[in-house]
């Protein structure tokens, strides 16, 4: 089974070059599908355009990430950073609620080749073929594919901001959003007056009711 990860330049780029064998993550229902021999291939950010794929060869499992690095790590001090570093991407609370992973990978291939078929930034097709032996190929949408393309845009994105929850994610969507605005002939303003109204009408989403 192939898994779909994404990764920050500094991670994919250690992991590319071999130097980080174990990635970390909450041991939540998407990881929990991760079994040894599986593959994951891993994508870097922001653009998603570069891949890796490596074979999962070990599964390490513990209540918090402290627990975990200490198992791994004999550095006290690395321990201790190493476990506040991972506090800048989930809480303590999804911590608690679902323990965590070290997955442990070998390189398989990092010329991995990949099709999007999928509504790309402008640059991508640019940046590809930058890329030495890489060459890509691409068409211009009519407009009804173009707002069919990126009302499926928001919906992954807005996928990818619930799984990551980081403001990279959040601005990934809010650039979605931009584009049909435009497309629309939306601006900033009327959207404002419009969720003022519905806030003055229903009130927001501030105090936190279910």
């Amino acid at each position: 089974m192939i898994h779909e990860m994404k990764l920050n330049e500094s991670p994919f780029e250690r992991i590319k070059n071999g130097t980080k064998t174990i990635e970390f993550r909450l041991y939540d229902e998407k990881r929990k599908k991760v079994k040894i021999g599986d593959k994951i291939e891993f994508s870097k950010l922001p653009d998603l355009q570069e891949k890796i794929l490596a074979q999962v060869i070990d599964i390490y499992k513990d209540k918090t990430f402290k627990n975990l690095f200490n198992r791994i790590y004999t550095d006290k001090k690395e321990v201790e950073r190493k476990a506040e570093s991972m506090y800048q991407y989930y809480s303590k609370e999804q911590e608690e609620k679902y323990g965590v992973v070290g997955i442990k990978i070998k390189l398989l291939s990092n010329n991995y080749r990949y099709t999007y078929n999928k509504l790309v930034r402008d640059r991508i097709p640019e940046e590809i073929n930058k890329e030495p032996g890489k060459k890509c190929k691409y068409r211009i949408l009519n407009d009804e594919e173009y707002l069919r393309e990126l009302n499926k845009k928001i919906i992954e994105e807005a996928n990818e901001f619930v799984e990551e929850n980081s403001i990279e994610e959040l601005g990934d969507l809010m650039e979605v959003i931009k584009t049909i605005m435009n497309i629309k002939g939306y601006n900033i303003e009327e959207v404002n007056q419009v969720m003022r109204d519905k806030e003055n009408r229903k009130g927001a989403f501030n105090k936190k009711f279910i």
